[in-house]
């Protein structure tokens, strides 16, 4: 049989045979006197054999081994296919998570609702608010959704905290002190730590008490720590300002303590 037989018989085409004997993974076939390959049905099998293991996921340079042709000792088969598994495992588990992000991000847009990381009971208090609130508030607190944003798509904030602001801007006392408090935050920009000490001490300990920052202390320079799968950003990334991030990061520490009294302390 001829190479286009072979590959129509198989479900392929003579390129992709050509290419198996490049590889060396199927042995070019006898030629007759006319020039002509002439292919076998050992020949089919041979390359039925290979397309099924591609098709299983086994890469073809592990085909030869797989088929217990490579020298003994210099391939370890089961290992090769338990890392395919783990791969293709790991792969299934980030379509999975895409799948579901991209089915909230379709029901925003059959809603007509702005397309975001945040948790969709965040995004939707958010908006109220900015919707709802003087001028004067509205571009400190789209800033402040933005800044939120990024923390939800870096990964530097696990979910319990979104749960905390989600609590907060649906109380209205609560809503009323953040909104002091993202007023106060917006003054310290463009100030120096030193001369706003005393600002931005209050202001820390306010924010520890209402929001749980706790989580924010990993992400400061010396204790990096990032659970995002799209990038590795400090919290120098996510506030550039020296004295906004100073409250931030003093919060935290505020948290710890608290959480975490060293000997003699009260909570």
């Amino acid at each position: 049989m001829r190479i286009g037989s072979l590959a129509e018989a198989v479900g392929t085409t003579p390129r992709t045979v050509r290419h198996y004997h490049r590889l060396g993974l199927l042995d070019e076939p006898r030629r007759l006197s006319n020039g002509y390959r002439e292919y076998t049905i050992d020949d089919v099998v041979r390359l039925m054999r290979i397309r099924w293991l591609a098709d299983c996921g086994m890469p073809l340079g592990e085909i030869a081994a797989a088929l217990g042709e490579s020298p003994a000792g210099e391939t370890d088969v089961v290992a090769d296919l338990r890392a395919l598994l783990v791969g293709m495992e790991r792969e299934q588990s980030a379509l999975a998570r895409k799948h579901i992000r991209l089915s909230a991000l379709l029901n925003d847009a059959v809603e007509h609702r702005q397309l975001t990381a945040l948790p969709r009971e965040v995004a939707d208090a958010l908006s109220a608010l900015i919707d709802a609130s003087a001028e004067a508030d509205r571009e400190a607190l789209i800033r402040e959704r933005d800044l939120l944003e990024v923390m939800a798509i870096s990964g530097t904030v696990p979910e319990s905290f979104f749960s905390t602001v989600t609590a907060t801007l649906n109380d209205h006392g609560l809503r009323q002190k953040y909104l002091g408090l993202l007023r106060r935050f917006a003054t310290l920009e463009g100030r120096d730590p030193l001369e706003a000490e005393s600002d931005i001490d209050s202001l820390a300990a306010e924010l520890a008490s209402m929001l749980d920052l706790d989580s924010l202390a990993s992400t400061a320079p010396d204790a990096a720590v990032n659970t995002g799968e799209i990038s590795s950003l400090t919290i120098d990334d996510i506030l550039p300002d020296p004295a906004q991030r100073t409250v931030i990061v003093r919060a935290a520490a505020h948290l710890q303590t608290t959480e975490h009294p060293r000997s003699g302390g009260t909570r």
